[in-house]
């Protein structure tokens, strides 16, 4: 039995100085990369009444470059969660539940998950309603300072003329959130910027939140 535990001894040993011992200072082989991610936020309503959450739609969230998709359903406000990799623009498809779906219509829109945390809120056209040709979209104001706690209508314009249906909107940057009617909250000190999408046409204005303090 002495030979035998000598040589297991022996082993176990050979194996820890080849892994420089119990240190943590081993080098894996290759070169693992480490994707950084960051976190969509969304929430998707009825377009006619804001108030109304829409509960258990499908929301499928597809990187428009190489096609990757991540999905997940609201919760009963109306609202998701994902984690997805940083830096990249999506394609957020919004799919009614079943026994709503001959009353709402599917939703689609770009998004950009540049910031750490991206806010966004997604309206459901009913069936009747289709959306009006727009050459030219912007928002109001376009650039802004508020304290945190300080909230500021957004307003979005077409063709210098308010939208006739609400829009997608969207926050960046971690400093706030909005609504679907464009009331936007600042909750941390920071930059960032808010959106508006409606089809191919994106306006942003530029936030900057400082604390209550300063």
């Amino acid at each position: 039995m002495g030979f035998w535990r000598w040589l297991t001894l022996g082993g176990l040993a050979a194996i820890l100085v080849g892994c420089n011992g119990l240190s943590g200072r081993n080098v894996p082989i290759g070169n693992p990369t480490t994707t950084a991610t960051a976190r969509l936020a969304g929430t998707v309503v009825s377009e006619q009444d804001p108030t109304l959450p829409i509960a258990d739609a499908e929301v499928v969230v597809q990187i428009v470059a190489d096609g990757t998709s991540f999905s997940a359903k609201t919760d009963t406000d109306g609202k998701f969660v994902l984690s997805l990799p940083k830096g990249k623009t999506y394609q957020v498809s919004v799919r009614p539940p079943a026994f709503l779906a001959t009353l709402f219509q599917s939703a689609e829109a770009e998004v950009e998950v540049d910031d750490d945390e991206v806010q966004v809120v997604i309206p459901l056209l009913p069936r009747d309603v289709s959306p009006p040709p727009l050459k030219m979209l912007r928002v109001i104001p376009d650039a802004v300072t508020l304290r945190v706690g300080e909230r500021q209508q957004f307003q979005a314009l077409m063709d210098s003329q308010p939208l006739p249906l609400r829009p997608v909107w969207s926050v960046h940057g971690g400093i706030g959130v909005i609504t679907a009617d464009g009331l936007f909250t600042a909750t941390r000190p920071g930059k960032g910027e808010v959106r508006v999408r409606v089809g191919n046409l994106r306006a942003e204005a530029q936030v900057t939140v400082r604390s209550s303090g300063d």
